[in-house]
């Protein structure tokens, strides 16, 4: 089983020719609407990625809440549709999250407003990992307070879970969290933001790398979007893995489909090395780049699997 903890957002989406200048206002070329939230859309990559278990089990459970108005409801519901366990998606008094996002050709910009995103408890990360196993996973993004995400991380590590942090947005971080993740998962940006390293070329990208090792974390993923990604097994495989080469259409969520992709194929799978999860994973962000939207633009398995001809079951 993955749990992830994370934002559950209602996605606004404005295709624009190009961005306003100070004061100016642009008419949109089209507006969508739809589940969003870093958390969500990871989620739902598990989901849509994973094999069905033939007992009704699902792949994923979604930690996370969302308002009592019309629209948390219909992004819960949203989630299940998708696949996505809903058990702990609790329902607050406070407005669902909201994300503005403006799609600009290849280039994106994302405002949101946390809303009920904000009231998940320490409780709650409680009932959620209550009956988890060592066997288990626990993902979780920055979209949600940072001590909600410290004491997950802290809780699942007690019980031996593997634990998988995309640090996005990224914040700077007690030294201490670092100890209790597994997989680390930025990109450019965040890697910057976190290590004070820009990762321009593979020197850059290694010695950021070493300063997650040295922080404590075993396996560093550095997403490098068009470029690929940098990956790390505390200096014991260092490879470069480049990105399959497609039309882009939307970048939004592709980085989410790769994090998604990354937790269901390892270790959760437990048969494919971290280098073969990130290779899939690869395989799988580029299908959401070619497609509009955040979540619905994410792949099936059998998406990636008749495309790239890969042998990774999940």
């Amino acid at each position: 089983m993955i749990y992830v903890l994370g934002s559950i957002n209602n996605d606004i989406s404005l295709e624009m020719e190009r961005m306003p200048k100070k004061g100016e206002t642009l008419i949109a070329d089209s507006c969508r609407m739809g589940l969003g939230g870093k958390g969500a859309n990871q989620a739902v990559a598990i989901a849509r990625l994973a094999r069905k278990y033939d007992d009704g089990r699902k792949a994923v459970q979604m930690i996370g809440k969302v308002g009592t108005d019309a629209v948390g409801t219909e992004l819960k519901n949203k989630l299940e549709s998708y696949g996505v366990g809903v058990e702990f998606v609790r329902q607050v008094n406070r407005s669902t999250g909201t994300a503005i996002v403006t799609v600009c050709g290849k280039n994106n910009r994302i405002m949101v407003y946390s809303g009920a995103n904000l009231g998940i408890s320490k409780s709650d990360i409680d009932e959620a990992l209550m009956n988890a196993k060592s066997t288990d996973t626990l993902l979780c993004q920055m979209e949600v307070p940072m001590y909600i995400v410290g004491y997950a991380l802290s809780q699942a590590r007690a019980r031996g879970m593997t634990t998988i942090l995309n640090p996005a947005p990224a914040h700077e971080m007690p030294e201490d969290m670092y100890y209790n993740v597994d997989v680390i998962a930025p990109n450019e940006t965040e890697t910057e933001k976190l290590t004070g390293i820009n990762p321009k070329d593979w020197d850059s990208q290694l010695a950021a790398m070493k300063e997650f090792h040295r922080r404590g974390v075993r396996y560093v993923v550095l997403t490098l979007g068009g470029n690929g990604c940098a990956i790390s097994d505390n200096g014991k495989l260092i490879s470069h893995i480049p990105a399959r080469k497609v039309p882009v259409v939307d970048t939004t969520g592709a980085g989410d489909t790769f994090v998604g992709a990354l937790a269901l194929t390892y270790p959760h799978v437990g048969m494919y090395s971290f280098e073969e999860a990130c290779i899939f994973a690869t395989r799988a962000a580029s299908f959401t780049v070619s497609r509009q939207g955040a979540a619905d633009s994410i792949p099936s398995f059998d998406e990636v699997s008749e495309l790239y001809n890969t042998k990774i079951e999940a």
